[in-house]
């Protein structure tokens, strides 16, 4: 059975009940969809994603309720049948279900098929991909967890795409300015939010005639008090944030710099390495991680080493990154599928690499992906009902079953 996290009121009450819900409806703040993927670019931004990637709201209407949410990590035909039948406004998949390019929209396509019947039965379709790889709490992350893994970071950290944003405000207005940049997306460090360092020191302009400066007068050198404002931003939300400092800045002509950083979003990337809490041998590892992430059939290149106490993991298709994870000094990579190279590779470079399933190295992110979702969502003031669906399947079956 698969069950609710969150807040909300189901659909299909008794009528006894009908009254209750009435009541509960006047008062209820449900989410829609925009404000859903609005919550997930701020946990997963799209811009962290991969260039080849396809994430966001792929399909369905941004302002529709989103009174039920179901989290899961692909769209099937069992699943969208069961999203259907329960009426459920909006999927959140890891694996996008709109890929490639379509050249077509058949009905004898299972894929598109399932995106016709998707769309025309009101179910709004949403992709967290290779952003919810490199995110804090995301897949790896989560990889990681069911592992064990402590004192973890990314095996690679995105180094691209974040700028410093440095503007001069009158202190009576610094508070209205940083709370315009904070809702455009300025000042998110990792988990935390509205991140700004400030100094007050003294401006002066000469402002000509006939012009109105804020503080000052025309005519003559002016100097006025101000803070020095420093935050930064995504460049991706660059151009928005600009547009909202000349909105909310009190000045004709608000001066700024921007830097660009030699650094990504603190805790972002693809992959985790860590270290397990207490050193393993080789081979009560490779046991131990098959039957926590519930592998059916692995297996693994390389040499077995005597001793494990730290570990690489990397959620669905990882292979490329065995020579990060030798030099990261782990002694395992653990990831869910891998090429004959890459194997080879494994053995030159004296690490383990363990092959534990796409399906069971990503699929464990499902739960925990709807119980943050959940909690951001209430977080927000909004209700919805947030239901992880578990009930996915591995493609792949091993020729020889017990």
């Amino acid at each position: 059975m698969h069950k609710s996290v969150g807040h909300g009121l189901k659909r299909g009450a008794s009528a006894r009940g009908a009254h209750f819900i009435a009541l509960m409806t006047e008062h209820t703040k449900y989410i829609n969809v925009a404000q859903v993927a609005q919550i997930m670019e701020e946990w997963a931004p799209a811009w962290t994603a991969e260039p080849w990637d396809r994430v966001g709201l792929l399909a369905g209407n941004p302002k529709a309720e989103a009174r039920k949410i179901w989290v899961a990590l692909e769209l099937d035909e069992i699943l969208l049948k069961k999203a259907l039948a329960a009426n459920v406004d909006l999927l959140l998949t890891h694996h996008p279900p709109l890929f490639k390019p379509l050249e077509n929209l058949r009905t004898d396509n299972p894929q598109t098929d399932r995106l016709i019947r998707a769309v025309a039965g009101g179910l709004s379709l949403f992709a967290a991909h290779t952003n919810l790889d490199a995110a804090p709490g995301g897949v790896n992350d989560a990889l990681a967890e069911r592992l064990s893994l402590v004192e973890t970071r990314p095996l690679e950290e995105i180094k691209k795409g974040m700028a410093k944003l440095v503007t001069f405000v009158p202190e009576q207005e610094l508070g209205s300015v940083k709370d315009a940049l904070f809702k455009k997306g300025a000042g998110r460090i990792g988990q935390y939010n509205e991140c700004a360092f400030t100094t007050l020191g003294e401006g002066s302009f000469f402002a000509p005639e006939g012009r109105t400066p804020y503080l000052g007068n025309p005519g003559g050198r002016n100097r006025v008090r101000e803070c020095r404002l420093e935050t930064v931003v995504p460049s991706a939300e660059l151009g928005a944030v600009i547009k909202a400092l000349y909105q909310a800045h009190p000045y004709e002509e608000p001066a700024f710099d921007i830097y660009e950083l030699k650094q990504g979003p603190s805790g972002f990337g693809l992959g985790r390495v860590g270290s397990l809490p207490e050193p393993l041998k080789g081979k009560e590892f490779l046991e131990l991680a098959a039957r926590k992430l519930g592998a059916t059939h692995g297996a693994f290149a390389g040499p077995v080493p005597e001793k494990v106490d730290k570990v690489a993991v990397l959620g669905g298709s990882g292979g490329d990154f065995i020579d990060r994870a030798a030099s990261s000094g782990a002694q395992v990579l653990v990831t869910g599928e891998a090429g004959y190279h890459q194997g080879e590779r494994a053995w030159d470079l004296g690490i383990c690499l363990l092959v534990l399933g796409h399906f069971q190295t990503e699929e464990i992110v499902v739960l925990p992906w709807a119980t943050q979702l959940a909690a951001r969502i209430k977080a927000s003031g909004f209700e919805a009902e947030v239901t992880p669906w578990t009930k996915g399947r591995d493609p792949w079956r091993p020729v020889f079953e017990e």
